[in-house]
């Protein structure tokens, strides 16, 4: 079947492309982001024993234990067969605690798992600041109500009609950050904030 001149206009070659590089790009497998594991990786081993040796799972499902309502299961199904309540030859198709499990042998890279789950637990610093107007309507709010949210909520400078629990935990997370702290404290004169919270929390 013949097709129409605008069809087979479409089907223009592309001379500008670089052909190797589509190829390479087609065939490349992807970067592996994490140092860890990008160090340790064995290009010529495929990616299940890749994780196997770093003591990692590319399927969580295969590495944590049954569930608790199946071990419920499996004591509730032998209670049954102890006392004689059902026939013997009924079982459970659950998988038994106390059976004999084949012992896993250690991964030669599992130092691989520990640095991961050592930066897993590891403290991060929060990099949340504030904008210049939020810093200077707090500021304004500390400087005229203390900590007296009740008072900040009826102030004409309260735009947004925030509540009084909203600006606690706005002031709150304001204090918590020792950048704006400190540049509070410079332009003050202050040496450090001693301000007390009002009891709120009566209504």
């Amino acid at each position: 079947m013949v097709k129409i001149r605008k069809q087979r206009k479409k089907k223009s070659y592309n001379y500008g492309a670089n052909r190797k590089n589509m190829n390479k790009k087609q065939l490349r497998t992807g970067h592996i982001k994490c140092p860890e594991v990008k160090k340790e990786w064995n290009k010529d081993c495929p990616v299940n024993r890749n994780f196997k040796n770093m003591g990692l799972s590319n399927d969580p499902n295969a590495v944590l234990p049954f569930r608790r309502s199946q071990r419920e299961r499996v004591a509730v199904m032998k209670k049954s067969l102890e006392t004689g309540e059902i026939p013997l030859n009924v079982t459970s198709n659950a998988i038994d605690p106390e059976a004999p499990r084949k012992r896993r042998k250690n991964a030669p890279k599992a130092q691989v798992a520990e640095k991961l789950e050592e930066n897993a637990n590891a403290l991060r610093e929060s990099g949340f600041r504030f904008s210049k107007g939020q810093v200077r309507l707090i500021s304004y709010f500390l400087d005229k109500h203390k900590l007296n949210y009740r008072a900040m909520v009826s102030d004409k400078k309260n735009y947004e009609q925030e509540t009084w629990k909203q600006l606690r935990r706005k002031v709150r997370k304001f204090l918590a950050i020792p950048e704006h702290v400190d540049e509070y404290l410079k332009t003050r004169g202050l040496e450090r904030l001693s301000l007390e919270e009002e009891d709120t929390d009566s209504d």
